[in-house]
């Protein structure tokens, strides 16, 4: 009875620190979206805005420790998506969003195609290491492919001349915003890519919101990059701002100024650097050649009079040699000795008068049988005549010689010796010395 009598009762000050405890338990983290009005930032740095939409209104903190990161700025009027926890002010009672992120409305999905692409592309082997290509180390033309009207091409020029004048730049213009921008940058490296001596491009843009930086983050871009020929650098934005160009590209530049100072070395310090060089080189040179004649010097000390030792060498070649014109001379003599000695020795028992007598004697017994041999031939003659004679004389050719005849009996070739044995009317053949004669028996008698 007593407690419903007095409740308890808050101040003001423990009932606002009550519902900012449950307020801040309640919702630790939120994303809002809204409309930004009453926009403003003190010196401070610090941004405070009223998020709203056609219900409701919230008062919003962004902390300079927060967005100084931002790629883009705030606008009063712009739709965006926030994520920041909820609090309350208590000297004012007002409950109150403190951003910890920030981006304009419809980033999200941008966010998204850009990891897409970003991933597909990484999967490919388009952001490889080994597929960058290196940058000459002087080049003599660069391509500068951006927007003709902004800063860029002032700022680009401007620095290249205060490194290093003399090399040109071929300055290729195309729309770095909206929606034909992207088709043109392809273009364009393609251009470049068939283009004789250009020995880099560089892509260059100013900062930028993601939607004014986002053709190049298009994949026909990405792939003009990665197609060229010629290495391409990207310059694209501010630091904190990556494209997939960046990713592509076989180097990437902070900014387009950035850019020139990684593409172009400087000239006065090139210039410093080989005055310091020339320097070293021709101290160390000094220095080499002092001690190689110190060296020369010590070692010179160290070897003998070579005059005196040629002359050493003289005197003794000169006794060697006449040492060995007696040696030689000797050895000469006694070889002619015993060569004298051998030759009286061969002499002696050489067989040439045993070869004139055995060639003597051959000869002698050459004629003996040859006139033995004549002897036998005709001895053997007289006897082959008188055989022949004697055969000649039993040849019944030499009986048909004196007028005789042979008849032979046809057809066996029989000579016929009785005629009885013939009947009239058989053939027969009459054989006489010079040739024959073939006949028909008329009739057979007697003497």
């Amino acid at each position: 009875m007593q407690d419903q009598e007095f409740p308890h009762i808050y101040t003001v000050s423990a009932l606002t620190r009550e519902i900012r405890q449950r307020l801040e338990t309640g919702f630790p983290l939120v994303w809002v979206s809204g409309e930004i009005s009453n926009l403003r930032q003190p010196s401070s740095g610090h941004y405070y805005f009223t998020l709203k939409d056609e219900g409701a209104q919230l008062r919003t903190v962004f902390f300079k420790g927060n967005h100084i990161h931002l790629r883009f700025k705030p606008q009063e009027g712009g739709q965006v998506l926030c994520r920041g926890r909820l609090t309350v002010y208590e000297p004012r009672g007002e409950y109150q969003l403190i951003l910890d992120y920030l981006e304009p409305l419809g980033w999200g999905a941008l966010a998204q195609a850009f990891e897409a692409l970003k991933a597909r592309l990484q999967a490919e082997g388009l952001f490889a290491a080994e597929q960058k290509k290196p940058l000459p180390f002087l080049p003599r033309r660069l391509a500068l492919v951006t927007s003709p009207t902004g800063a860029v091409v002032r700022d680009f020029l401007r620095l290249l001349k205060q490194r290093f004048a003399a090399v040109e730049v071929l300055i290729y213009p195309v729309k770095v915003q909206g929606p034909v921008a992207a088709g043109e940058i392809a273009a364009a490296l393609d251009d470049l890519g068939r283009y004789p001596e250009i020995d880099a491009i560089v892509l260059a843009r100013g900062g930028g919101s993601l939607e004014d930086l986002w053709p190049f983050n298009e994949e026909i871009v990405a792939r003009a990059i990665h197609r060229c020929p010629v290495p391409v650098v990207s310059a694209i934005g501010h630091e904190v701002d990556y494209t997939i160009a960046d990713f592509v590209a076989d180097l990437r530049a902070p900014t387009p100024s950035a850019a020139v100072e990684l593409v172009v070395p400087d000239k006065a310090e090139l210039q410093r650097r080989l005055a310091r060089l020339g320097s070293a080189l021709s101290l160390g040179w000094k220095r080499r050649l002092e001690a190689a004649r110190r060296h020369l010097q010590m070692t010179s000390r160290l070897l003998p009079d070579l005059r005196r030792v040629l002359t050493d060498l003289r005197l003794k070649v000169d006794e060697k040699a006449e040492t060995l014109t007696r040696r030689t001379g000797r050895r000469l003599e006694g070889c002619r000795q015993q060569t004298r000695l051998a030759h009286s020795r061969l002499y002696l028992l050489s067989p040439r008068k045993s070869v004139t007598l055995a060639r003597q004697r051959l000869e002698q017994a050459g004629l003996t049988l040859g006139q033995r041999w004549h002897l036998i031939i005709k001895e053997r003659r007289r006897h082959l005549d008188y055989f022949q004679n004697h055969l000649q004389q039993l040849s019944p050719l030499a009986i048909l010689e004196r007028g005789y005849a042979v008849a032979l009996k046809l057809p066996e070739g029989t000579i016929i010796r009785d005629a009885n044995q013939m009947q009239a009317g058989a053939a027969v053949r009459v054989r006489v010395a010079k040739g024959r004669m073939d006949c028909e028996v008329r009739e057979v008698g007697e003497f």
